[in-house]
């Protein structure tokens, strides 16, 4: 079993345990208290009590650092590029890049979006309660670029989630669907549940409740979403999804039933698109309050989805 040590500075004199491990060794607040609890902590040679307090010099020792997959914290990779929409001393919002998750599903996981945030902004590391994801308050699919939250503190993350919770957290993507809708048709809504897939899909994707049976399901889940045209192509249609519930999977679930399935959406309905990066889906705007301060947040399209998007549209 491997040990790690690590000797209390100067500057952390009078530090709580836990506040110490969450700091030193990345864990979550959960993990620090977890480790302390099952007596794999030592202070000194001896078993570490929960609520001690640390002195300079003080040898500290985990008996094993966490290996599971929520326990984890992301690699730090100072070499992936990082796009900062917004900054503050509490939080701060960054445009994910299409085709990369937002933070690791699997230990040791590399390349997500969170491993690029805590190699610039360690604190995030331990905002989150769960310690792979970095902070982030909210999560984006693989292939939806666009805005994404972290929390540089724990009180952030903790409000932030309330908000997503009360539906306070308004949301804006450009969707590229294929099919075009009627002209005078500038305007759709769906205001249906979404439902786990039946059968051996209900891992991979989701359906919108449409039958009494489906609508009324325990397991269904309220979402509603308002869609605009912002453009007509000959066969596609650049749409705005408005949304403030964040159901996995919503908008293209919702454009599924719309028989306007996302732009290489295979897993929903579309044609694969050679193309396309996966699917075309980017989280265009967030907007969210933190305290008395309202917060709002554009996310440019990443270059090569703005080609393919004028690419898309012009084709008679």
């Amino acid at each position: 079993m491997t040990e790690t040590a690590y000797t209390v500075n100067s500057h952390e004199h009078s530090a709580r345990l836990d506040v110490f491990l969450t700091k030193r060794a990345l864990l979550s607040r959960a993990g620090a208290k977890r480790l302390i609890d099952e007596g794999s902590v030592r202070i000194d040679g001896r078993i570490a009590k929960k609520g001690t307090i640390l002195y300079p010099g003080q040898l500290v020792v985990l008996a094993a650092l966490p290996s599971d997959d929520v326990s984890t914290p992301p690699l730090a990779q100072p070499e992936l590029p990082l796009s900062i929409l917004f900054e503050s001393p509490e939080l701060l919002v960054v445009n994910k890049p299409a085709g990369w998750p937002t933070h690791p599903l699997r230990a040791h996981e590399r390349d997500t979006l969170a491993s690029a945030v805590i190699a610039r902004f360690p604190t995030c590391a331990t905002a989150s309660p769960a310690a792979r994801e970095g902070g982030a308050c909210h999560r984006l699919d693989r292939f939806t670029s666009g805005a994404v939250i972290f929390a540089r503190t724990a009180a952030a993350w903790d409000a932030l989630r309330v908000s997503f919770s009360a539906g306070l957290v308004e949301k804006e993507y450009l969707a590229l669907v294929v099919g075009v809708p009627p002209l005078g048709q500038d305007e759709l809504r769906v205001e249906l549940p979404i439902l786990r897939a039946p059968g051996k899909d209900g891992h991979k994707r989701v359906i919108t409740a449409e039958t009494p049976e489906q609508i009324y399901h325990p397991d269904a889940q309220d979402a509603v979403t308002r869609f605009v045209v912002e453009q007509r192509g000959a066969a596609h249609a650049l749409l705005r999804a408005h949304t403030t519930t964040g159901r996995r999977h919503q908008v293209r679930a919702h454009l599924s039933h719309l028989a306007l399935p996302l732009l290489g959406d295979t897993l929903y309905g579309a044609p694969s698109e050679p193309a396309c990066d996966g699917y075309f889906l980017h989280a265009a705007r967030i907007s969210f309050s933190l305290g008395a301060q309202r917060i709002d947040v554009q996310a440019p399209l990443p270059t090569h989805r703005q080609s393919l998007l004028s690419v898309i549209l012009d084709k008679k």
